[in-house]
């Protein structure tokens, strides 16, 4: 049964950049293979690029509090946090629906019909992730007990991690001689 707002999931091969794709783990293992560590991955660079960012505004937070006499100081508490919600907000709702690091481990996220999640989606996720890793770090268990590698974020938002359709390599087709 489909909504009448999102068109029907497609195989991932014949999908194009915005269709929603069948994310049956059945049927396309292929889609969720080596995923684990690619997520983890992803992550490390993520937060690596985060920490350089991190590092660079909280300089110049602190130069612009010193010439202020320390009036700018207290906006660095909300500068950062902004900024790490925005990074990881724009770059899953975008239409490649990766962080930078994603892209580079050849991963993206869709939602749990197939789609691409809109900035909305990506905002929640975010907020979710961060929330459930301060409530507790036994939540990097849960993409162990699946089959799609979930965690706990992606079934409280309604979200997949698959890897890339357009870097999972064709089939070769064996030819005899």
């Amino acid at each position: 049964m489909t909504t009448p707002d999102r068109p029907e999931a497609v195989h991932w091969r014949d999908a194009k950049s915005n269709d929603p794709i069948d994310l049956d783990s059945d049927h396309y293992p292929e889609l969720f293979d080596g995923l684990l560590g690619k997520r983890i991955m992803a992550f490390v660079i993520d937060w690596l690029l985060l920490a350089v960012v991190t590092v660079f505004t909280t300089i110049i937070m602190a130069i612009l509090g010193a010439l202020t006499l320390g009036l700018l100081w207290p906006l660095t508490s909300i500068i950062v946090p902004a900024l790490w919600l925005a990074y990881f907000t724009f770059s899953i709702g975008s239409p490649v629906s990766a962080t930078p690091g994603m892209r580079f481990a050849g991963i993206e996220v869709r939602t749990w019909d197939g789609a691409r999640p809109g900035y909305l989606q990506a905002a929640l996720q975010t907020l979710v992730f961060y929330v459930t890793w301060v409530v507790t770090i036994f939540v990097a268990l849960v993409p162990l007990f699946n089959r799609r590698r979930r965690c706990l974020h992606d079934y409280l938002i309604g979200t997949v991690v698959i890897n890339s359709p357009q870097r999972i390599p064709t089939p070769q087709t064996i030819i005899s001689t």
